[in-house]
């Protein structure tokens, strides 16, 4: 769902792609994906914590082979991995493809100014290129050209991220908000459905004692939330869950992008850690990375600080935006 928050973001900033010119970096790309590629002016390399130390747009892409082709990318709010392991001293081959790539470009955006302190550090010569420009998913009008944060508690939304040691990070959240919002309708919601519940499970929910019959903690958690008065809610697509939160007033949660969404249609957002990767993010709009158990601690936050700082960086974004409106179509 981030993944696709952040497409949709890019495309709200310059225009739907075809959804067949829309590829993963996670695998190289097929003859006829490369033949698309080259018929465009331009190939966005969309966002999410990308950049490490071994970095080469997609596997087995050499410098090499990124200047003997066609192909222009631009990065577009790509982020650094953000394990220190994976960001410690960027490869030679990482470095020569980022050469090569701005070699064909005015301008590349990156998400946060750990970002771009990493690619300063390694590649001085180009630093007056790389543009913090923040994550696409945290501009939009709402945010940029209201006066005041909306104030409504009425339908409140926690996401989860049901992976690794995340139990009590994830009861822990669900049981505060229940507590600071017992009046609220509450909202479960889920950006992966690592296990997709059994035919019975929405009976079983229901049952008092039955989380204790489960083996599996990412059922167990459905079922707690429903015992708090939870709803549960696993959304079919991005488009659809990005419709849901516009009907809300507020979040707390593990989700980066699910926060980023909110602060973007200027409503209130809290979220809890779940690795390094929302750290850059937290550091650039100064909120704060909170600890579930104390959510009301943070509950008085100045998010008219942050509203600032992102009016702020916006200025570099419209600078990136306009490097792309002069490179052609996308």
């Amino acid at each position: 769902m981030g993944d696709a928050f952040i497409l949709r973001a890019i495309e709200r900033h310059v225009g739907a792609f075809d959804p067949q010119n829309v590829f993963s970096t996670r695998m190289a790309p097929s003859a006829a994906e490369k033949q698309r590629m080259k018929a465009a002016d331009t190939v966005i390399i969309a966002g999410a914590n990308q950049l490490n130390d071994q970095y080469t747009i997609w596997p087995g892409l050499t410098a090499e082979g990124l200047r003997a082709a066609d192909w222009v990318f631009v990065p577009f709010g790509v982020g650094v991995h953000g394990a220190p392991q994976r960001n410690a001293r960027m490869s030679d081959a990482t470095k020569e493809v980022l050469r090569a790539m701005h070699e064909r470009i005015e301008y590349s955006s990156w998400r946060c100014p750990r970002t771009v302190a990493y690619l300063r550090e390694h590649l001085p010569e180009l630093s007056d290129r790389f543009l913090m420009t923040g994550c696409p998913v945290l501009y939009d009008r709402p945010l940029l050209e209201s006066a005041r944060f909306h104030e409504g508690e009425a339908q409140v939304a926690v996401t989860v991220t049901d992976r690794g040691d995340f139990w009590e990070r994830e009861e822990t959240t669900l049981v505060t908000v229940a507590k600071l919002f017992p009046r609220s309708r509450r909202y479960m919601v889920l950006h992966e459905n690592f296990r997709p519940p059994s035919f019975w499970e929405p009976l079983r929910n229901r049952l008092p004692y039955a989380g204790a019959l489960s083996f599996s903690r990412r059922s167990r958690l459905r079922w707690l939330a429903t015992q708090l008065g939870y709803e549960v809610v696993i959304p079919d697509s991005p488009d659809a869950l990005l419709r849901f939160y516009d009907g809300l007033d507020m979040h707390f949660g593990s989700r980066l992008h699910a926060h980023l969404r909110f602060l973007s249609q200027n409503k209130r957002s809290f979220l809890t850690h779940v690795d390094e990767r929302a750290t850059g993010m937290s550091e650039f709009l100064g909120f704060p990375i909170c600890d579930p158990a104390r959510f009301g601690e943070h509950l008085s936050f100045d998010f008219e600080a942050l509203r600032r700082r992102a009016q702020d960086a916006y200025v570099d974004m419209r600078r990136f935006l306009d490097s792309l409106s002069r490179r052609g179509r996308c």
